[in-house]
């Protein structure tokens, strides 16, 4: 194009420059120089023969620019617009062209064309009046051109500005400020002019045209600082218009033409269209690295960003980001970008009030987006970035340099990674990486991030589309459904990765921080300006906010405000999606990660396949490096898993994590991801976070619960195992009873504690057992002493022993004791629910003695209290609800104290009463019933394992039973009911009141035989002793035994009847069969069929006998010998009194008589007692009458031959 085309759209562009009154940009901050004295320039204009005339230039004018042979200004302008143009001049017109480049910068030269006006104006800018009248007059004029307020004038300085920047040694002060340097780094030659000798010619040819300035950028941090200066003010002169930036000039002239071709210059136009384009596949190379390098010396001074510049001077003045006529004063580019970013976020005054936020113009916003956008999206535009992730970069990133945003995010991804501590990278790259993403504010606008923006589309053309763009709102979207699985392998994995920062620096999370900026500075010391503050982030200020939360139940002290405490926990709950976002662990524990544990995002690359691995034109992929598996868990889970094999400060930092994952279960990452479902379904009712993950454990074994949610729920309750730190209400309830009782196991594990703890309230049951056995309180009650343990703890190991006996994962000791006969008995059964525990109690018989032990000792404590036996609540929840209601409100109404009993054993007693009940026995639970005959049947076994027994009958147990009390108490497991079947003994005493069993205990042993007649499998000496003979006498009977509808003692009465029939007996199963008879002909009660046939019978007759002895058994009986029986008892009452008189009768024959009192019972239960006693007494009255009528028999002897 002609020079006046240049020139018109010069003056076009700076009509449209600000008025006069706007704020000028900033005076020079160069200090003033004194012109050389042999430079001054000629009061006239200089008169010299036209170039395209000259002898050195005019064959190159005629064959480049024969249209534009008028002026020098032409001609000059088109020789220097093309690079190849210029080189191929002659070295003698190239010498020639730089000396009139040299004159026409001269102020008479340059005054001649201007209007007077312009002339008075340039007179007016103080700083340059120095230098009229020399050489460097002009170029004092273009370095303060802003001070410039007509359009016209300015356009004639950017006219011979272009002459100026083309060559470094006609630069205002620039080879006084930088000659050092281009000697030093050798970037061109300080002694160059017209009278150069002909072999230096070339220096004067197109590598002087910008080269040596550009050579200098390139070394900006090494030049001294006079010079860096002047760079930096040339490269801000040369912001308005490209064409003052000659290597970029020839560099991308072409590239504009293609890509901007409608763009006019000036303003800075042109260079914010090439850097929109940088990426663009048809930008050249060289274009793209020239931008580059101009984008790269932009981060040292923002003013060299005119557009910028402009758009946000007023906003810089009013937010006092800059200090007018300070030359010291930090122009980096991070620093006003924070300054100006802080406008919009929260500060705090100095009273401590939270200032209302300010807003930046919508012009300077957006520049400030478009330079956000810049900086993530090219690595090399952050000089700290590169100082010092160089290593890492190479190491880790090689493969994604070319990528838009990709080295940022292979960085932020190897950040996250679990690696050894010599793979991450060094702690000023990660502060690097930190500083980056604040000074982009890369949170609030997400849509900035080039990464993300492409690995997410699908959720933002979705589920978060239509969202604002600023305010952080579409990054809250894509975490609020990071768990979603709509949501991408890379998505998730990107927008994590970016989590990582924001976890641990508040003001980095946009709705976080202004909602939490006063409590931040109230509780937590966060600086009043803390978005200024560059420095490393403090990780502890989110753990201090989420400490002063409002908790519930805590009416006291000061609480966050509501909806900073909303922020805090959304952002604590996001958490939980890594542990590399959690920086109390992370730090600590990347030694054991890497030991350990496999690398968290290993598995979550979908079919996405890391979209971010596109090179910068986006259509070819460059491999990633995928990481590894190792050891086949990961993350959190994983540390929790091997919480001993930590170092302390990882364990400890674990643990305290752990912690706060049970007060609210969504902090772990298993829960948060797979239990949704569960608590909207299960646990909505629940607005208390701690009271959450009980309910999950309730509802365990659901079946509407997933697979999923169940496994991360007994994750949960495996880690609360393993140090009594992580399970707060246990340790606060249950710490002075540890510390008392089980000093040691504190150290262990939490599991181990449970055990000391459960183990005191057996061993404590046990010596006082053994201390009335041995001492005369035995009248005392036994439950009636002070418990060992606190209520509040005692409430706390009832909820552990309930959970331990719903998963034998749950309880370490027993597990590790059976893992043997588990594989051997019970390894098709799956593991839940129970079931294995109850596999091990069915085949207790074959059980190893360690295992038979431990389930022993866990039969103990279900025993003694109910609540902690989870197959009981389970299968008899309906049973309770129905016939127990009384008792549990009892209970409820008790709560923890144990003053009245020691334990809440009431519940079985109450469903087996229940079960055994006439008009409850038929509508009972089938499956409640089936496990309740378990339990009776066991508990037959050992009287420890009958609490209502021993309180009742401790001191009948003393008395008469001491022996086989005290072998029981001895035994490690069951004895087969030893203790039981000596108090049967004495229950059938009838005549000997001392050895007859006391009121209390006649009753709970009459209960228990009642039982036995109904199930015969109740009375283990019984069954066992009798095992052949009821398969030889009795085997159709087998099945029917135990069926609800005839509790009627089947087997009992078949081996009964069997002995009476004479059947083949062994000695040791008659006896017991002849101890079964005489239960049942003792007390009525005890024979289920007779009491069923004559219950009308003995309430109406006998009603006011008092049970027990026989007594109401004889007064049937009496009745049954009066003639009118028929008339007072009923057909089936006389029946089964007959069939039992038959039976007692043959029994008492095969007994035999041993003592006088045998023959007593003999004569009384005889069907011819009355005859056999009229017979004695007719007999003995023979003998009476014969001696009073007949005399003596004998002869009388006189005494003195008795005594002879």
């Amino acid at each position: 194009m002609c020079w006046s085309v240049v020139i018109l759209s010069l003056i076009l562009i700076h009509s449209q420059l600000a008025e006069p009154n706007v704020v000028n940009r900033r005076e020079s901050s160069l200090p003033a120089i004194e012109a050389p004295v042999n430079e001054k320039a000629s009061e006239k204009p200089p008169e010299f023969k036209p170039l395209s005339l000259t002898d050195e230039c005019k064959q190159d004018v005629q064959l480049y620019c024969s249209k534009h042979s008028d002026s020098d200004w032409d001609t000059i302008a088109c020789l220097q617009k093309d690079e190849k143009t210029l080189t191929s001049l002659s070295p003698q017109c190239q010498n020639l062209l730089w000396q009139r480049k040299r004159t026409l910068t001269q102020q008479g030269a340059f005054e001649s064309t201007l209007p007077q006006s312009c002339i008075a104006e340039f007179n007016n800018i103080t700083a340059c009046r120095s230098e009229q009248g020399s050489s460097f007059y002009v170029p004092c004029l273009v370095e303060h051109k802003a001070l410039v307020k007509k359009k016209l004038c300015a356009a004639h300085l950017n006219l011979v500005a272009a002459f100026i920047f083309a060559d470094y040694r006609l630069v205002y002060n620039f080879m006084k400020s930088c000659s050092e340097d281009i000697r030093r780094y050798e970037c061109g030659r300080v002694d160059i002019g017209p009278s150069s000798p002909n072999n230096e010619l070339n220096h004067l040819s197109v590598q002087t045209q910008g080269s040596t300035i550009r050579c200098l950028r390139k070394r900006i941090e090494k030049l001294e600082d006079n010079c860096r200066k002047q760079i930096f003010r040339i490269a801000e002169l040369q912001s308005e218009d490209y064409h003052l930036d000659r290597p970029l000039y020839y560099a991308c002239r072409d590239d504009r033409e293609r890509l901007c071709p409608s763009i006019e210059a000036g303003e800075g136009r042109v260079y914010a269209c090439l850097r929109e384009h940088k990426y663009d596949q048809q930008m050249s190379e060289q274009c793209r690295e020239a931008i580059r390098e101009r984008q790269q010396l932009r981060a040292s001074d923002y003013r060299i960003n005119f557009r910028f510049t402009e758009a946000c001077t007023a906003d810089i003045a009013r937010s006092h980001c800059q200090t007018e006529g300070d030359p010291n004063s930090d122009a980096s580019l991070s620093r006003v970008m924070l300054c100006l970013e802080a406008v919009e976020k929260p500060e705090i005054s100095e009273s401590g009030d939270a200032v209302s936020i300010r807003h930046l113009s919508p012009e300077c916003k957006s520049e400030l987006t478009k330079l956000r956008r810049e900086l993530l999206d090219d690595f090399l535009l952050s000089p700290d970035l590169i100082a010092h992730c160089d290593r890492s970069i190479e190491r880790h990133c090689a493969s994604k340099k070319r990528g838009r945003g990709a080295v940022l995010h292979c960085l932020l991804g190897v950040i996250n990674e679990q690696t050894s501590i010599t793979e991450r990278p060094p702690e000023q790259c990660i502060e690097a990486v930190h500083q980056l993403l604040k000074t982009t504010d890369a949170e609030e606008n997400i849509l900035i991030d080039p990464v993300i923006t492409h690995a997410c589309r699908k959720m933002l053309s979705t589920k978060c589309a239509g969202l604002g763009h600023e305010d952080g709102a579409v990054y809250e979207c894509l975490m609020a459904h990071h768990n979603d699985p709509s949501m991408g392998g890379s998505c998730r994995k990107h927008i994590l990765e970016l989590f990582y920062f924001i976890s641990r620096d508040v003001t980095l999370d946009d709705h976080l921080y202004r909602a939490c900026a006063s409590d931040a500075h109230k509780f937590c010391k966060l600086p009043k300006a803390a978005w200024r503050d560059r420095g490393p982030a403090d990780a502890r200020i989110l753990t201090c906010l989420y400490n002063h939360r409002k908790r519930a139940g805590n009416t006291t002290g000061e609480v966050l405000t509501p909806h900073c405490q909303d922020e805090v926990l959304r952002v604590v709950h996001d958490k939980a999606a890594s542990v590399a976002l959690e920086p109390r662990v992370f730090e600590v524990c990347l030694a054991d990660l890497a030991a350990h544990c496999d690398t968290e995002y290993g598995d979550d690359d979908d079919e996405e396949e890391d979209d971010d691995s596109e090179n910068e034109f986006g259509n070819k992929k460059i491999p990633v490096r995928r990481p590894h598996s190792r050891k086949g868990a990961s993350g959190m889970a994983c540390l929790q898993d091997n919480l001993n094999a930590l170092h302390p400060e990882c364990r400890k930092a674990v643990i305290s994590v752990s912690a706060e994952a049970q007060e609210d279960p969504n902090l772990d990452k298993m829960i948060a991801e797979a239990c949704v479902t569960a608590e909207q379904r299960f646990c909505g009712a629940y607005t208390n976070p701690s009271e959450v993950l009980n309910c999950l454990v309730s509802h365990k074994n659901d079946p509407e619960m997933s697979v999923s949610c169940r496994a991360a729920v007994e994750h949960m309750q495996l880690v609360a195992l393993q140090d009594i730190q992580i399970s707060k209400q246990f340790r606060q309830s249950c710490l002075p009873d540890a510390q008392k009782y089980c000093k040691n196991e504190m150290t262990v594990s939490k599991a181990a504690v449970v055990v000391c703890l459960s183990a005191q309230l057996t061993t404590h049951r046990l010596k006082e057992a053994q201390r009335r056995l041995h001492s005369s309180d035995s009248e005392v009650p036994l439950f009636s002493l002070k418990p060992p343990l606190s209520p509040e703890c005692m409430k706390e190991l009832v909820s552990e022993l309930r959970q331990r006996s719903e998963s034998i994962i749950l309880d370490p000791e027993l597990a590790k004791a059976c893992e043997n006969d588990r594989r051997r008995f019970c390894s098709t059964v799956v593991e839940g629910d129970a079931k294995v525990i109850n596999c091990l109690r069915d085949h207790r018989e074959e059980l190893s003695t360690e295992c038979h032990v431990k389930v022993f000792q866990r039969e103990e404590l279900v025993a003694l209290e109910n609540r902690a036996d989870y197959t009981l609540g389970k299968v008899c929840q309906q049973m309770i609800t129905v016939h127990c209601a009384p008792v549990v409100a009892r209970l409820a109404e008790m709560g923890e104290t144990l003053d009245e009993r020691f334990g809440h054993h009431d519940l079985v007693e109450c469903l087996s009463d229940a079960m055994t009940r006439d008009n409850t026995g038929p509508t009972f639970d089938p499956h409640c019933r089936s496990y309740l005959w378990k339990l009776m049947s066991l508990r037959s076994k050992d009287y420890r394992l009958d609490p209502e027994l021993q309180e009742s009958c401790m001191s009948d147990i003393t008395k008469y039973c001491h022996e086989e009390a005290e072998s029981t108490l001895n035994s490690p497991h069951e004895r087969n009911g030893p203790v039981l079947h000596c108090l049967k003994k004495h229950f059938i005493e009838k005549a000997n009141e001392a050895q007859m069993l006391s009121s209390k205990c006649y009753r709970r042993v009459r209960l228990l035989l009642r039982w036995e007649s109904a199930a015969y499998h109740l009375d283990p000496v019984l069954a066992g002793a009798c095992k052949a003979e009821v398969l030889r006498h009795c085997p159709h009977r087998l099945a029917g035994d135990g069926d609800p509808q005839n509790l009627d003692g089947t087997i009992r009465n078949c081996l009964q009847y069997a002995l009476k029939d004479q059947k083949f007996f062994s000695a040791r199963c008659r006896d017991e069969v002849i101890l079964s008879i005489k239960e049942a002909e003792t007390d009525i009660q005890v024979d289920p069929a007779l009491h069923r046939a004559c219950a009308v019978e003995v309430h109406q007759i006998c009603g006011d006998i008092e049970p027990g002895q026989g007594r109401q058994m004889a007064c049937l009986l009496r009745v049954l010998d009066h003639p009118d029986a028929s008339s007072a008892l009923g057909t089936a009452c006389i029946r089964e009194l007959q069939s039992r008189r038959d039976l007692w009768s043959h029994i008492s024959r095969q007994e035999g008589i041993e003592s006088v009192r045998d023959i007593l019972v003999q004569v009384g239960t005889s069907h011819s007692r009355n005859i056999i006693l009229i017979c004695l007494f007719v007999f003995l009255s023979v003998i009476f009458i014969c001696g009073l009528c007949c005399g003596r028999v004998t002869k009388r002897v006189p005494v003195e031959m008795k005594i002879k």
